[in-house]
């Protein structure tokens, strides 16, 4: 009778990984063939060789592109070389991309940017605040872009407890922004466990000098995140559901999920959306980010190259 328990766990127990194995491979979309969508007009980024993670572009044209992203499991072309922000003047007939510099003081070496955000003050002033994992750490750096000079000056390193395993982020005011996260637990093999099991533990929090709090949760993997150009809707990516939350803003920085899009038949004859681009990765491997600007698209991966595009 004891030898027939233990065989009815352990069957029980591998037809459970079994399913779990299943669910898993289809979320990450391990049995998907792409069929390559590609404009005429579109060539790799010169000088982007280790990835362009997150892209923000702002009204005027220029976009800053967050490079060198290390994490845990995923491939690196530069072990050795820190993290890059790039600039890029989409202005030009023949735009390419410009390393900025930073200011002395500000810990260059240990530079592992993730998510970025741009913020334009009332004097015009433009902030880039910088999701940074130095030593596989979680913090987000502020600073200021000097365009004369091509710079970035640093000004705080904001750290709390709550902005762990940061993913992206999205800046509505000075030291006001909203940031995802895209684990539970930040042990390498728990992060694992978790997305194998599809706990939905990850989350959305809002972060001031007042008040840091988490405002939604229940997610696969929360990834990306911005906010409607009236600044009333926020819209996060679950990257593992497949689908893209639309969040309603209230005044005291709360979200109400209104709902959900999930992007159906995105490969069929007939999309409920466009498909502008896509490759089975001959060109691009992890694309993470795509903007655009005036007919302009550029494509950020997560440790590959980056595109340009003109639509």
């Amino acid at each position: 009778m004891g030898k027939l328990v233990v065989l009815t766990l352990l069957g029980a127990g591998l037809a459970l990984i079994g399913e779990r194995l299943v669910a898993f491979r289809q979320r990450i979309n391990a049995y998907r063939e792409v069929e390559p969508v590609e404009p005429q007009n579109c060539h790799l980024i010169e000088g982007l060789e280790n990835g362009a993670e997150d892209i923000d572009i702002l009204p005027s044209g220029l976009a800053f592109i967050s490079t060198g992203l290390k994490y845990p499991g995923m491939p690196d072309f530069a072990p050795d070389e820190p993290g890059q922000i790039f600039l890029m003047d989409l202005n030009e007939q023949n735009p390419r991309v410009q390393s900025l510099n930073i200011s002395d003081g500000f810990d260059r070496a240990s530079f592992n940017p993730h998510g970025i955000s741009t913020f334009i003050d009332k004097d015009q002033t433009v902030y880039l605040y910088v999701v940074n994992h130095p030593h596989m750490d979680s913090t987000v750096e502020i600073f200021k872009f000097e365009e004369q000079q091509h710079s970035l000056v640093h000004l705080k390193t904001i750290k709390h407890k709550l902005l762990k395993s940061v993913n992206d982020i999205v800046v509505l005011g000075a030291e006001q922004f909203y940031a995802t996260r895209d684990h539970y637990f930040t042990n390498f093999f728990l992060a694992q466990l978790e997305m194998f099991l599809d706990l939905c533990w990850t989350s959305v929090l809002f972060y001031s000098p007042r008040e840091v709090k988490v405002v939604a949760k229940g997610f696969s993997s929360a990834n990306g995140i911005t906010v409607s150009p009236d600044k009333k809707y926020i819209y996060v990516a679950d990257v593992l559901a497949k689908n893209i939350h639309v969040m309603e803003k209230h005044d005291n920085w709360d979200l109400t999920q209104l709902k959900v899009l999930r992007i159906r038949n995105i490969l069929s004859e007939k999309p409920e959306i466009s498909t502008e681009y896509a490759n089975n990765g001959s060109v691009l491997q992890g694309s993470s980010v795509a903007s655009v600007y005036q007919g302009k698209l550029l494509i950020g991966t997560v440790f590959h190259k980056a595109l340009y595009c003109v639509l």
